[in-house]
């Protein structure tokens, strides 16, 4: 979907091959690691192929050559007129830029790159043995040393105990969950840092943060010599009863989703860890998720559940994981349509596809569909066989074909590649031996059952909590707490971290494969503890008579394997009704740890609320920091807050129903029916307003934006806006843009561009966004096919504001926007304001810093190549 693709040309193999000859000049490998010996990598101080090589330095233009000579670089575009080389890269405007235009951060050579690498995975091919291949194609779960060994799952050429560790110098794959800190499944509680949920990186909204807890989290991979991620998990959240809700990193949103993965992958593979996306695809509920089946039109599949993993993708993800549901009336992992058409064929994919657990039903029907690594179901009493272990069969009697086999070996190998681990990039620990298999596997059980945790990563999982906590409402200033006020602290979950009626997580941390056992969480009454002696507990509202305020706690949980029953947050309300009837006068703060949406009719009787999405073991420290006000709430909702009784789907569109007589069964299928309307799009689109809107937060300061400006170049829409912070505290807003035309509908209008920029109390900043073509496509069901709708002669509307509701102006751009005439600047007068829906109140957005105002509001020129008059006018 890429406007710049057909621009785009793919890196030369000269070129792709001397930018992995860049490792040259990066330094010296740390002490305690060693790099493993790899066929066929550059000879160390080779200059002169660098010094050749058509791949560019850092802060030179790489547009032509789209490729780096540092290999921990990738080729960001910026815009049409200029992209270059560096480790990260946020969308939005760089305070270090002097032009004041926004990047676009758009990955490019992502092509030329894989392709280099595919070719040499052929070389390794070429001299293999069958049984070397196959077993690369299967997860191990046989008995030692071919078991998981402390894994999640393990695949490596060798399989028995005097096979080489690193058989034809491939590394084995030891994979592990997971996306919110590294699972040790039970063993070995608390020597993992428990993380936030993903869905707090989502409510950051903020790149920043994404890219500083993915690199807390590979670094703990590391460590344990874990070098496959199985995550981040990417699914735009469908059903608000979804069990696995807190582990989705889109929240309800392709497009906040879509940014907000970019520099998580990046982060990860900066450790050489492969990161492996999930779940592919449509798995958007728990219930019978193993057999039940999915129906959806292709307009919704490419507009909500496909752009994710796209942008995944795009930015050099190599693996994915297939899904257990089947869709379209055959299970994912040998669907011909979701493997083949839309993850080869128009997302372009070109790394591994592994199947989830036991996901895999038939090998002749997963090869043909497209499946790559089987991974065959763990059962602690008995060992369950693996589907793969048929393919020589299957090609002595002619159902596959060596070919067939190959080309999976192939996309393995050059995933592996592509993410460093045939050049050093994941850092093997000194003490290995690299060794048998049998010796290996022995040190490998010692290095997982290491404590990784470290202060500064706890120091992360305390920021991203407060960069991801929500404050939806705030009267009264009631916070930040008044200082030498008598607190008390209501609730059972105010010191609770465990509960032994929970089955899988704890109450701070939703349950399943994303989970992290802990022995070392803070809770919430200990956190404000620390730095407040005074403050008491109780576990009903009787032991807060005379106070004058009561932080209520609540906790709400659900986990994998089956949805949650219902959106109430337990114990909110009978706490908050008993505390407004005991004391009338008395504050009332709550605080609820929830995994998603929870009704809040309760509210009207609480002075604040502040919601924290499953936030770990560091819940106490940050909640401190938040409540005292030595951190402002970051957090902006990534998923909408339903009214009480909301009625969104029938239950043929979910959960899902079977034939008569049955309403449920394993079977069912659930008819996604509604199509595009998902989370926001559906209140917007049927007139049903939420409690609380996608996009809304308050904090402790308060927003204005004016000076709202079009310029337009070359097919590309520059968009800014004045962002003030009127209020008595340093703070940060979360400026949303929003597109519609008319065939769009039935969707009403969609985010297409955000920044978190910091502004300090009594200051202004300018931020610009970028639009493209992109921003004004549709995928057109008749014709199976992306449209513009500028060529459909849509008027094409933008919106900006604190949410997709409250939105403070509105503008048609221009056809002189979309066409080969002259530089276009659009007249300045703004169309009707369209005010905040009436129940909820204006924000007063502040969160971490991002981006200062005196920063980004310096002199600005125009970056090198760009139009004069397509720059930012203050």
């Amino acid at each position: 979907r890429s406007p710049a693709a057909a621009r785009r040309r793919c890196v030369t193999v000269a070129a792709a091959a001397a930018s992995v000859a860049g490792l040259v000049g990066l330094g010296a490998v740390v002490a305690h690691i060693r790099q493993p010996s790899a066929a066929g990598a550059p000879a160390a101080g080779d200059v002169s192929l660098a010094e050749s090589s058509p791949c560019t330095k850092e802060g030179e233009s790489c547009l032509e050559g789209q490729c780096c000579l540092n290999p921990m670089h990738r080729c960001f575009e910026k815009n049409k007129f200029w992209a270059t080389c560096k480790a990260t890269c946020d969308p939005g405007v760089d305070p270090n830029d002097e032009d004041g235009l926004p990047w676009s951060c758009r990955m490019l050579g992502i092509q030329g790159m894989w392709k280099y690498q595919e070719d040499q995975a052929r070389k390794t091919v070429a001299n293999m043995s069958l049984s070397e291949k196959v077993s690369m194609l299967r997860g191990e779960n046989d008995g030692w040393p071919a078991d998981r060994h402390g894994y999640a799952g393990y695949v490596g050429v060798g399989r028995l105990y005097a096979d080489p560790w690193m058989a034809k110098g491939i590394m084995p794959l030891s994979m592990n969950d997971g996306p919110q800190g590294y699972n040790s499944y039970g063993k070995y509680k608390g020597a993992s840092t428990q993380y936030p949920s993903l869905l707090t990186v989502a409510a950051s909204w903020s790149t920043a943060t994404a890219r500083a807890y993915a690199s807390a989290i590979a670094e703990e991979f590391v460590a344990k010599g874990a070098n496959v991620l199985l995550g981040p998990d990417v699914e735009v959240l469908r059903a608000p009863l979804a069990g696995r809700s807190f582990e989705t990193i889109s929240g309800e949103d392709p497009f906040l989703g879509s940014t907000l993965v970019q520099p998580f992958v990046k982060a990860v593979q900066d450790h050489g860890i492969v990161v492996c996306v999930k779940h592919f695809l449509d798995n958007n509920q728990e219930i019978y998720r193993q057999s039940m089946n999915v129906e959806v039109d292709d307009r919704a599949q490419h507009e909500i559940y496909l752009p994710v993993f796209k942008s995944a993708f795009d930015s050099g993800a190599n693996a994915v994981m297939c899904s257990y549901n089947k869709v379209y009336g055959h299970y994912a992992c040998e669907n011909d349509k979701i493997l083949t058409k839309y993850l080869r064929e128009e997302l372009k994919f070109h790394g591994f596809v592994l199947s989830d657990w036991g996901a895999t039903h038939d090998a002749m029907n997963s090869m043909r569909a497209g499946l790559d690594i089987d991974m065959q179901k763990d059962d602690p009493q008995v060992r369950l066989p693996d589907e793969y272990h048929k393919l020589p069969d299957l090609l002595k009697s002619g159902d596959i074909t060596q070919e067939d086999i190959d080309k999976k070996v192939v996309h393995v190998l050059a995933a592996m590649r592509v993410s460093g681990l045939f050049d050093g990039r994941f850092a093997v620990p000194a003490s290995w031996p690299q060794d048998t298999m049998g010796i290996q596997r022995g040190e490998q059980k010692q290095l997982v059952q290491a404590d990784t945790t470290s202060d500064a990563h706890r120091a992360v999982a305390r920021q991203t909590i407060i960069d991801g906590a929500v404050l939806l409402k705030n009267d009264n200033g009631a916070l930040p707490l008044a200082e030498g006020a008598k607190i008390v602290m209501v609730g059972s979950r105010c010191n609770q971290a465990e509960d032994p009626k929970i089955k899988q997580g704890s109450v701070y941390s939703g349950g399943g494969s994303g989970f992290v056992d802990t022995d070392k969480t803070i809770t919430m009454l200990a956190g404000v503890q620390a730095v407040n002696p005074g403050v008491t507990a109780s576990i009903d509202a009787s032991g807060a008579k005379g106070a004058d305020i009561s932080v209520v706690c609540a906790a709400a949980h659900s986990e994998e394997g089956w949805d949650r029953k219902d959106l109430i947050l337990p114990e909110a309300k009978e706490l908050v009704t008993a505390l407004r009837q005991q004391s009338p006068k008395q504050k009332i703060v709550v605080v609820a740890s929830v995994p998603g949406a929870v009704t809040t009719e309760w509210v009207k009787d609480a002075d604040a609320l502040l919601v924290l999405f499953e936030p770990g073991e560091q819940v106490g420290p940050a909640l401190a920091d938040i409540l005292t006000g030595k951190a402002s709430p970051g957090g902006r909702l990534p998923i909408s807050f339903p009214k009480e009784g909301e009625q969104r789907f029938t239950s043929k569109q979910y959960p899902g129903e079977c034939p008569p007589p049955n309403t449920w069964c394993p079977n069912m299928t659930a008819t996604f029916s509604e199509g595009v309307l998902v989370g926001y799009r559906w209140n917007d689109a049927t007139d049903h307003p939420s409690a609380f809107p996608f996009g809304f937060g308050l904090a402790y300061t308060e927003f204005e934006y004016s000076d709202f400006d079009i310029r337009c170049k070359d097919g590309q829409v520059f968009v800014s806006v004045q962002v003030k912070n009127t209020g008595g505290r340093d703070g940060a807003a979360v400026p949303q843009l929003y597109v519609s035309f008319g065939s769009l509908k039935p969707i009403v209008r969609q985010l297409r561009a955000f920044q978190k920029v910091q502004v300090p109390k009594g200051e202004a900043t300018t931020v610009t966004f970028e639009l493209g073509a992109d921003d004004w496509t549709f995928f057109d069901n008749k014709t199976n096919k992306w449209a513009s709708a500028v060529e459909r002669r849509d008027t094409v509307r933008v919106s900006i504001g604190s949410s997709s509701t409250d939105l403070k102006w509105h503008k048609d751009l221009p056809a002189t926007c979309f066409g080969d005439a002259d530089d276009a600047e659009a007249d300045e007068g703004a169309d009707e304001a369209k005010p905040a829906a009436k129940d909820i109140k204006a924000p007063k957005d502040a969160e971490a810093p991002e981006v200062s105002a005196a920063e980004a509001s310096k002199d600005k020129t125009a970056p090198k190549d760009a139009p004069k008059d397509a720059e930012k006018t203050e």
